[in-house]
């Protein structure tokens, strides 16, 4: 069975390993314990954050919707303030009688010529040719009854139609597009370009509706820019015979337009 020695050191062998994996196991249980613990630390650190953040977004959602709805308010009640209320820009006076003769003379002559000339147009191309009238009477409106209003000027005059001409000219090409279709985008097109170029014109408004939704010769939008030519040069004859009146009433900077 061996010896007394052997065994007991065989014994006090064993007990010294069974104590190394004792302390071995005690020691990977504590630290499996404290790896718990840090998890559960950082779970819970994180459930907190979490919590923190989601209550911190739904208080900015709330405020913010409710930011929303009395800038909408507001709005509102603004945009039915300047419906029912107006503002407070007083009405153009009347015009004198001397200036409403003017007025008179002015258009009266103008359209005469038009008319004339529109005649004698239609008479000798057998009905193949006409001289577009309609934006020409917004034209004459603007020349002698808001003669220093930039709109009125020759440049804005000018340009703005042979903006509004060849804008039509570019929607008739496309096939796939009718009448209606091109009458809504011809006076959106030209009211914004002019705009953007600062040569507002009205009567261009009105020259791109005609001609986009019905189509008309080059030979007839050439004489529709004559007839705007013919008006501008007879409005400045006329105005300035008058002693009150001046046309135009900025520089002759017909070919100047800024692009900005």
């Amino acid at each position: 069975g061996g010896s007394p020695l052997l065994r007991r050191n065989d014994s006090s062998f064993d007990l010294r390993s069974t104590m190394k994996r004792t302390a071995s196991t005690l020691s990977l249980l504590t630290n499996r314990e404290q790896s718990y613990k840090l998890l559960t630390d950082v779970r819970n650190q994180s459930f907190r954050v979490l919590s923190e953040a989601t209550t911190t977004m739904k208080s900015k959602l709330i405020q913010k919707s409710i930011d929303v709805k009395l800038t909408a308010k507001a709005k509102g009640m603004k945009f039915m303030a300047k419906v029912q209320h107006g503002g407070h820009a007083g009405l153009p006076p009347p015009f004198t009688w001397n200036q409403t003769v003017w007025t008179f003379t002015g258009v009266a002559i103008t359209h005469s010529i038009l008319s004339l000339l529109d005649y004698y147009i239609v008479t000798l191309s057998g009905g193949s040719h006409q001289l577009i009238i309609g934006p020409l009477g917004a034209l004459t409106t603007l020349q002698y009854n808001l003669t220093a209003a930039p709109a009125s000027q020759p440049r804005n005059c000018l340009y703005a139609q042979i903006i509004a001409i060849s804008t039509c000219s570019v929607l008739h090409r496309f096939e796939s597009l009718n009448r209606f279709q091109r009458a809504a985008l011809a006076p959106t097109i030209v009211n914004t370009v002019t705009a953007k170029l600062g040569i507002i014109h009205p009567p261009s408004g009105a020259a791109a509706a005609v001609f986009a939704y019905q189509k008309f010769s080059q030979v007839d939008e050439l004489l529709f820019l004559l007839g705007v030519v013919i008006s501008t040069f007879i409005a400045v004859i006329i105005n300035n015979l008058s002693d009150r009146r001046q046309y135009p009433s900025t520089s002759w900077a017909v070919f100047k337009v800024v692009f900005s």
